[in-house]
């Protein structure tokens, strides 16, 4: 089923008084992110496992292609605040499908229950329990979207850190990774029918509470890139937090060691991604992004010498 951006647009513009209302409780919204998100709907044919690796619900998602070769742990979006692994299941379910892999949602804690470093700090240990029971990191994928980019970016500079081995790629979808920018009210509106600025500015200082925003585990933007997998990037023209792009191909290119493909889609909102199954162009997105990340696990010297 195809509709026309033109009406994907106008309907995402209506909805955004109500994701910037204050009179809406965070469950409230959640509970809209989820019809959101859902409306990306699995190719049919795939199967769900409901599952928890150190403490940590996640959802399995195999997609109809019998035989799979590799695995992507994928970071939802929500502004650390909404979103949800069985809300992510449709465009994880089209990602993994485009990869040949099966994929991974772990359900994180969100603010403002849980702030900084709740988030990260369980994504190191689900991969660190992935790792101890058997995950190949040559044959694992890291990616994200929104927030969970960003999540992806802190996440892979962790690892580094602590010296774990690191997943042979990582995908990110418009990824919020500058929130001192939305802490101090200077993020550019731009043409996004939905994400106004004032609605990460209030997101957050609620993930970063009393922690400086320009911490690399918040704001991967000002980290160090160095040593971190190679990074396959997709972001939005019209997005106000395609920003956040231009600091990341900065940091990249000062690393000069973590290789970085970065596509941008004109006239197209944030995370027009999850309108996988109405839109033309998120279609061709995410098999473009799936293509990149199996071609990271099979064939590393191809892409390397692109």
């Amino acid at each position: 089923m195809n509709i026309n951006k033109r009406v994907i647009r106008a309907g995402l513009r209506a909805s955004r008084p109500l994701f910037a209302s204050h009179r809406i409780s965070v469950n409230g919204k959640r509970a809209m992110v989820n019809l959101l998100t859902g409306a990306a709907r699995p190719p049919k044919g795939t199967s769900f496992e409901r599952i928890t690796i150190a403490g940590v619900a996640v959802e399995r998602v195999r997609p109809p292609l019998g035989e799979t070769s590799g695995t992507l742990i994928y970071l939802h979006g929500g502004g650390y605040a909404l979103g949800s692994a069985k809300g992510y299941r449709g465009l994880v379910a089209h990602l993994a499908t485009a990869a040949g892999m099966t994929a991974i949602i772990p359900d994180y804690s969100r603010a403002p229950e849980a702030r900084y470093p709740v988030a990260l700090e369980e994504m190191v240990a689900v991969y660190s329990q992935f790792l101890e029971d058997g995950l190949d990191p040559k044959s694992t994928v890291i990616a994200g979207d929104s927030a969970g980019g960003g999540l992806t970016l802190a996440l892979a500079m962790a690892l580094r850190d602590r010296g774990i081995a690191a997943p042979t790629a990582l995908g990110v979808i418009c990824p919020w990774a500058n929130l001192a920018i939305d802490i101090d009210h200077l993020r550019p509106k731009l043409r996004d029918p939905l994400i106004l600025p004032s609605m990460t500015a209030e997101w957050a200082p609620q993930y970063a509470g009393t922690v400086d925003p320009m911490s690399p585990g918040i704001s991967p933007v000002y980290g160090d890139m160095t040593g971190l997998p190679p990074i396959v990037m997709q972001t939005a023209g019209d997005d106000p937090i395609s920003v956040d792009a231009d600091k990341i191909e900065i940091a990249c290119a000062a690393s000069k060691t973590a290789p970085l493909d970065h596509r941008r889609f004109d006239n197209l909102w944030h995370d027009f991604h999850l309108q996988v199954s109405l839109l033309p162009e998120a279609r061709d997105a995410i098999a473009d992004l799936g293509s990149k990340l199996h071609d990271h696990i099979h064939n590393p010297r191809k892409v390397a010498a692109k």
